[in-house]
């Protein structure tokens, strides 16, 4: 029995040594597990911290480009009623009443000689009455209807070289330069 005791003692000391081997693994396989899990839960921070980054970095851009589309939207609108103005403008020009019409010749044309020795005048249909009364008397004078004018006139020395632009449409132009800030302020009030 003595063979049976030390095989039975060796045998339980095995078991003890494997069961002590086994719980240090657990341990270890516990500790690998929670570092795991640990670095896991990093990662995923990181992961949510990068997405929200990303999130927010999108809807900056979404924001500022929803932004500016607005912004030329307003902007084309502005310019819009700003063009209406000058169309209006150019419309009551083309419709002015004769009496005002003649006004409006003769002090261009008083003008124009006070630049030059007018010699040949450019002018619509409707103001060439008014140019030709306005001259009378001068012979060398030559009116030349220009039907594309919505009104005013357009003056030339004897030579040619000289030439004054005093057409509607052109004096509109200047105008709507000179005037287009102070426009805008009284129609948007910037």
């Amino acid at each position: 029995m003595g063979l049976e005791k030390v095989k039975q003692e060796i045998l339980e000391r095995a078991q003890a040594e494997a069961d002590k081997a086994i719980d240090a693994a657990q341990s270890e396989a516990k500790a690998v597990m929670k570092s795991a899990e640990k670095q896991v839960a990093g990662y995923e921070r990181m992961m949510e911290e990068d997405l929200e980054a990303l999130s927010n970095a999108v809807k900056r851009k979404e924001v500022a480009s929803a932004e500016l589309e607005l912004k030329k939207q307003l902007l084309s609108a502005k310019s819009e009623l700003i063009e209406g103005v000058f169309r209006d403008a150019r419309k009551k020009l083309g419709s002015l009443p004769d009496k005002k019409r003649e006004s409006h010749i003769t002090a261009l044309l008083d003008a124009a000689r006070k630049e030059m020795n007018v010699s040949v005048v450019q002018c619509s249909s409707k103001d060439a009455r008014f140019v030709e009364a306005s001259g009378s008397g001068d012979s060398r004078l030559k009116v030349v209807k220009n039907d594309e004018m919505l009104g005013g006139i357009i003056a030339e020395s004897p030579d040619g070289r000289l030439r004054v632009d005093y057409s509607y449409d052109i004096l509109l132009g200047q105008v709507k330069s000179k005037v287009l800030g102070d426009v805008a302020k009284i129609l948007f009030g910037q």
